[in-house]
C-alpha cells in the first residue's frame, strides 16, 4: 500500500496551545487522514480522523480531529500527570523517528486523549527494550465538542526531545494512529497501515516519511 508523506508545514509563529484551528498559524497545515484500520480496510465513518502537522526551530505540534460514536476514557483526571497505558482508552497517537535514534528500529511514542492526558516512552526495540520512564517535555490541549460529536488534542513535541531539531526539507520518519471505540468494538486506525495479523501499532518499518517544509 503506497500511502503518501506525512507533511509538517513551518511557521515562524506558533499558535496558542489549544485546539482552535483557526488560529492562522493552522491554516498552512495540510490535512492527513486516518481513514484505514491497522489491516488497510475503511473504519467506521463516524470515525473519520485527521492530523494537522507544524513544525518551528523548537517543536513540532500535531493537531488532531476525531469524530466518534462512543468515547471511553477516564471520568476523572490529572491531564498534568501522565497516564500508564494510555492505549488502553480512546488515544490518538504519533511515533516519531529522528535521524538521532541510535537504531532503525528505535523511536519516540507519544499519545493523547479525550481529556488531555498523556503518555510519552522511547522505545529501543519495539515490546523488547523500552524506556517507561522517559519524559520529553510534551504538552497538551484537548477539548469534546459533544454537539458535533467530535474530540479535539494537540499534542506539542520539543525537539530536543528528539535529539535534534530539523533544517528546512529534512526527511524524518513517522506513523500516526488512534484507537477508538464503535458499537461496542475497539477500532484501530493507522495513516500508514501496519498490515499485521493482530492490531500492532509497533512496526518501524512501516512509517512514512515526515517531511519538514520549507
Amino acid at each position: 500500500m503506497n500511502t503518501p508523506p506525512i507533511v509538517a508545514a513551518f511557521v515562524t509563529r506558533p499558535p496558542a496551545l489549544t485546539t482552535d484551528y483557526s488560529q492562522t498559524s493552522w491554516h498552512a497545515a495540510l490535512p492527513h487522514s486516518l481513514s484505514r484500520t491497522w489491516q488497510g480496510g475503511f473504519c467506521p465513518k463516524p470515525l473519520h480522523t485527521t492530523a494537522r502537522l507544524l513544525w518551528t526551530p523548537t517543536d513540532l505540534w500535531i493537531g488532531f480531529s476525531c469524530g466518534y460514536s462512543e468515547l471511553d476514557m477516564d471520568e476523572q483526571c490529572d491531564p498534568t500527570q501522565e497516564r500508564p497505558s494510555l492505549w488502553e482508552r480512546d488515544v490518538c497517537e504519533a511515533f516519531i523517528q529522528s535521524p538521532h535514534e541510535p537504531s532503525e528500529r528505535s523511536y519516540k511514542e507519544f499519545e493523547v486523549a479525550p481529556t488531555g492526558q498523556w503518555l510519552d516512552v522511547a522505545v529501543r526495540t519495539p515490546r523488547e527494550d523500552v524506556d517507561w520512564d522517559w519524559h520529553g517535555g510534551i504538552q497538551t490541549a484537548a477539548e469534546i465538542a459533544e454537539p458535533k460529536r467530535c474530540w479535539r488534542a494537540v499534542l506539542k513535541i520539543p525537539f530536543a526531545a528528539l535529539g535534534r531539531a530539523p533544517q528546512p526539507n529534512d526527511t524524518w520518519r513517522a506513523n500516526l494512529f488512534r484507537i477508538s471505540r464503535h458499537e461496542g468494538e475497539r477500532q484501530f486506525m493507522a495513516y500508514a497501515p501496519t498490515l499485521t495479523e493482530q492490531p500492532d501499532f509497533h512496526q518501524p518499518e512501516k512509517f512514512v516519511s515526515l517531511q519538514f517544509a520549507a
